[in-house]
């Protein structure tokens, strides 16, 4: 790998800041307004997995961020440190959405969940293991780099599937009238 300039970090860390941001609001105003037109019991199948999604779109976007920031700023120890921390919350986080991800994409018709958990568990498996296969128990900057752009990738993908199960959740709702959408 070529040499990973500050600059190319911090650029990294500012749009995973940014899409961070941007991805906390559109939770919040999907949890606001959403969940309403799910029935109750698939509602919180649907809530539970979408809880435990954002958690981990959440730590997607944090190691880019967390890292690039400490990668510029601090010595290499504490961004393996924080690096192999945000890998085991990963990792739980990961194993939640997989337990919750088949009820989920029961109750929503959505074959994007479980594509994306299939995936996605993939993508976290080689994004925390990639750094230690690399460069041993002692990572360099240039193989924590590596973990950074698989999470930020992935961190993506995951919004993206998000958003479409939010469209196959509308195409399921039950009307006011009590009936379903595709009526």
């Amino acid at each position: 790998m070529r040499e990973v300039s500050d600059a190319f970090l911090l650029n990294v860390a500012e749009v995973s800041g940014s899409l961070l941001g941007l991805f906390v609001v559109g939770m919040l105003f999907f949890v606001e307004t959403g969940f309403r037109r799910l029935e109750r019991r698939a509602g919180e199948v649907v809530q539970a997995y979408f809880r435990a999604s954002t958690r981990i779109v959440l730590l997607l976007f944090v190691i880019p961020l967390g890292l690039s920031m400490t990668l510029v700023v601090l010595e290499l120890g504490w961004s393996t440190a924080l690096f192999a921390f945000l890998s085991v919350a990963l990792v739980a986080a990961n194993l939640d959405t997989l337990r919750l991800v088949r009820q989920a994409q029961r109750a929503t018709g959505s074959r994007m969940m479980l594509v994306n958990e299939v995936a996605g568990s993939v993508a976290v498996a080689v994004l925390v293991l990639l750094p230690w296969l690399l460069g041993g128990l002692d990572p360099s900057r240039g193989d924590l780099t590596w973990a950074i752009l698989l999470s930020f990738g992935a961190a993506i993908a995951s919004v993206f599937v998000l958003v479409l199960s939010v469209f196959d959740i509308g195409r399921e709702a039950p009307r006011p009238d009590g009936s379903g959408s595709r009526g």
